[in-house]
């Protein structure tokens, strides 16, 4: 290959890097005036030339990137997801079983809290307030059994530390339990401050039930 043709090959590929970049950053802008729009307006009053008008953009433009408002919010679900998988990636770096499950509660409260106005549009659009399932979200069942995995993980990992005349997997659906349960009552309060403050009590009730020590 000549060194004018690799040169040129190269060019292309920066060019070709440029665009999904800036393809990258028009689709982050749009989700997240979307999610502005939909935090004052609601999901279903929400129109999607509400949206483009909030991000900036003419309507036509917003299609370029995004078929329907429910394009949108199902990207903004996919991106949260991988925010927060990319989150619980980092407990890996935590010796202790069980301070990593801790800390696996701690962190999916905390990004709860921290995105309650979106949450609040989830449970909007037709999730299940008792299972947290939601039919229109096809990768939600697959991160919630990843994340199931995870702590079932941590808890064969913890060995003797906690009770082993149950599966791993059965204690992981217990206490998956308790945070669905937590999750429920924060969400019929109003998604007040807090949730993450719930981690020590959810912890001390897996660990040790409810009978007094």
């Amino acid at each position: 290959m000549s060194s004018s043709h690799a040169n040129s090959q190269e060019k292309k590929k920066d060019r070709r890097s440029v665009r999904e970049e800036s393809r990258a950053v028009y689709r982050q802008a749009i989700m997240q005036a979307a999610i502005q729009i939909f935090g004052r307006t609601g999901f279903r009053d929400t129109k999607i030339a509400d949206v483009a008008a909030e991000a900036g953009v003419a309507t036509g433009t917003l299609y370029n990137y995004f078929s329907s408002k429910e394009d949108i919010f199902q990207s903004i679900l996919d991106d949260g997801r991988e925010r927060l998988g990319a989150e619980l990636e980092l407990l890996a770096n935590i010796e202790d079983p069980l301070v990593r499950l801790r800390e696996l509660v701690r962190v999916m409260f905390g990004f709860l809290e921290q995105h309650g106005a979106l949450f609040s549009i989830y449970m909007q659009i037709g999730v299940n307030p008792v299972t947290f399932k939601c039919e229109a979200d096809a990768g939600d069942e697959a991160f919630r059994q990843a994340i199931l995995a995870q702590i079932t993980a941590f808890l064969a990992e913890a060995g003797a530390r906690v009770r082993l005349d149950h599966p791993s997997q059965t204690l992981a659906m217990a206490l998956g339990g308790l945070i669905n349960a937590a999750i429920l009552a924060w969400v019929e309060g109003g998604c007040q401050p807090g949730l993450s403050d719930q981690t020590e009590v959810i912890m001390d009730l897996f660990l040790y039930g409810a009978t007094p020590r």
